[in-house]
């Protein structure tokens, strides 16, 4: 009882409103990446043209659909990794960005862009 009690305590004193940072690694990225000044690179930037997106597309909307696919991701390169994101941007539209990280500096880059079932851009 007394156990269940300062539990109770605990919780209503020290957690229940407080702001918890995602602890499982793709929340973290995700939240991370929300958070930061992503730079986008002549490359990306060439794509957002060609494929007709906003270059401010990665809103809050599109973090809260976010997937990071780490099979896909360069996460063992040092010093700045690169993560696969999946998501949607406003109209519903499949995305898939390349974002490589580079947390010592505090600095992300959006280094690529896919749009699955959409033409080829040529921006190589």
């Amino acid at each position: 009882m007394g156990f269940a009690l300062g539990c109770v305590i605990v919780w209503a004193t020290l957690i229940k409103d407080r702001e918890r940072p995602a602890w499982m690694p793709e929340g973290r990225v995700i939240e991370y990446l929300e958070k930061a000044e992503i730079l986008i690179t002549d490359e990306a930037k060439c794509k957002l043209d060609c494929y007709v997106i906003p270059s401010d597309f990665m809103n809050a909307d599109f973090w809260s659909n976010a997937k990071v696919n780490f099979k896909k991701s360069a996460t063992e390169r040092k010093p700045c990794p690169e993560y696969y994101i999946f998501s949607k941007i406003a109209n519903g539209t499949a995305i898939v960005v390349y974002i490589e990280t580079c947390e010592q500096e505090n600095k992300a880059s959006l280094r690529n862009i896919e749009m699955p079932n959409q033409l080829n851009c040529n921006c190589n």
